[in-house]
């Protein structure tokens, strides 16, 4: 996880183990789960954010072995000190309607509840 001036991000991998090609398109499907892995309710918006630049959604081919990325991306803006909101897994799939994964990864949302997906990408923009 990157953290700068209380914003947050990691960046998610996709890589394709099959030996035919698979295709990544547009942005991944991502959720927040509580300690419970329980869903939570969460804003989720497709863009730049402070941490990240979206290079926009594209179809992209990946042959055997070959990664895409993305970058989820959160700020810890407290407005109201007794909603702030923390997650303790993310779901991650390639696409909606994939199996997701459950990857355990802190998410202190604050009380705003947002995050913000770049596309898939090979490489994030500068």
């Amino acid at each position: 996880m990157e953290a700068a001036l209380g914003h947050r991000a990691v960046v998610v991998k996709v890589t394709n183990c099959r030996s035919k090609a698979i295709t990544v398109d547009g942005y991944p499907d991502v959720a927040v789960l509580n300690a419970r892995r329980r869903t939570m309710h969460v804003t989720v918006t497709r863009g730049t954010s402070y941490m990240a630049i979206d290079p926009g959604p594209t179809r992209i081919r990946l042959d055997k072995g070959e990664s895409a990325i993305a970058a989820i991306s959160w700020s810890n803006t407290v407005e109201v000190a007794e909603d702030k909101a923390s997650g303790t897994y993310l779901t991650v799939a390639r696409s909606a309607g994939e199996r997701p994964v459950v990857w355990p990864v802190d998410t202190d949302l604050g009380s705003t509840a947002k995050l913000t997906l770049t596309a898939w990408c090979l490489e994030l923009p500068n």
